[in-house]
């Protein structure tokens, strides 16, 4: 089974595309009405986030 990555940060979205990390699709979320971007967790996207991480320290 895959596992996703559900991201309600915008600047995370907006820099894991800078990466060529694409998302699955955008929605909202029925309870609480909040967009979020979906993305499948593999290697690129772990390294991706990894570096988003450090970069906002």
């Amino acid at each position: 089974m895959k596992n996703y990555f559900f991201c309600y940060n915008k600047n995370v979205s907006d820099f894991l595309k800078t990466k060529e990390i694409h998302h699955i699709t955008v929605a909202q979320d029925p309870k609480t009405m909040k967009i979020f971007s979906l993305f499948e967790i593999n290697e690129p996207f772990k390294k991706a986030l990894d570096e988003y991480k450090a970069l906002s320290k």
